[in-house]
């Protein structure tokens, strides 16, 4: 029984914390201060998947960090078995076909992920609105004119 009372009152604990939580984050204002502006996802994105960490896209992040860094991985291994192939043969033009493919696709996920985050904090003040407005039915009121035309 002592034990079946401590997991009670553990979980109104963790309800009322969890409670007093949520109630904070109703009934505030978006501020204008923390809105995402364009230029600092621009300067953010110079690091791989930093202008999605800078809009709160953690996902999107990771996916951008890992192609990029996965691109250019394989890019710098078919540079290095260019540079130490002995042979003429077409397996060295292989390398060097890869090594330009993998470095081409490094820049464009690159890019991808700059452009991403420019238009994700373009769009990051109308989240609250759309959210608004899908969940409120909108009624529109046409007032009659006084000669009933």
């Amino acid at each position: 029984m002592v034990i079946g009372q401590g997991i009670n009152a553990l979980i109104r604990n963790v309800l009322l914390i969890f409670i007093i939580i949520i109630s904070f984050s109703f009934g505030q204002e978006i501020d204008s201060t923390k809105i995402k502006t364009p230029k600092k996802a621009a300067l953010w994105s110079m690091l791989p998947g930093g202008g999605q960490i800078y809009n709160g896209k953690y996902l999107k992040a990771g996916i951008i960090i890992t192609l990029e860094s996965l691109a250019i991985w394989k890019s710098i291994e078919n540079g290095k078995n260019y540079n130490h192939s002995i042979t003429n043969d077409n397996t060295n033009d292989l390398y060097l076909t890869d090594r330009n493919k993998f470095a081409w696709w490094a820049f464009f996920v690159h890019v991808f992920g700059l452009l991403d985050a420019i238009v994700d904090s373009h769009l990051e003040p109308f989240d609250p609105i759309m959210e608004n407005e899908s969940s409120e039915e909108i009624t529109i009121d046409k007032e009659m004119p006084p000669n009933g035309e």
